[in-house]
């Protein structure tokens, strides 16, 4: 993931830009990623324009290696992607008080364009659940 540093060197993270922010943050638009180094593979997407602003993501294979959303065109389109090796999938958990507590939002997951760094949470058009209990693959 080439998006993802140690949270040891944050001034090295690149900052990823979502155009009108994730849901129920619209004014929260730039983002670090940074990896949670003694929980790897978890990161932190964390607001560069709101303090407190926070979110604990992971690439879906590790709990969900048959996930495969489909990215409409017009979200590819917004995100310049043109070619899907681009395109760094991440998935949005709530962290309960252990893995079999904590659930991953495959509904809309985080879309980077590793190239230009424009990111979206993207609603995905295939029936998948909101709060999926997390289960290592």
């Amino acid at each position: 993931m080439t998006a993802m540093l140690s949270e040891t060197t944050p001034t090295a993270v690149p900052e990823l830009r979502f155009g009108g922010g994730i849901a129920g943050f619209p004014d929260s638009e730039r983002y670090a990623l940074v990896e949670v180094t003694d929980a790897a593979p978890l990161c932190l997407l964390t607001s560069l324009d709101e303090d407190g602003v926070q979110f604990v993501v992971a690439p879906p294979a590790v709990f969900f290696p048959d996930y495969a959303p489909d990215l409409d065109d017009d979200s590819a389109q917004r995100l310049g992607l043109t070619d899907a090796a681009d395109a760094l999938l991440l998935v949005v958990l709530t962290v309960g008080a252990d893995l079999a507590t904590s659930t991953a939002n495959l509904l809309a997951p985080i879309v980077v364009n590793t190239r230009t760094l424009a990111a979206a949470q993207v609603v995905v058009a295939d029936d998948w659940p909101l709060r999926a209990p997390l289960r290592r693959a």
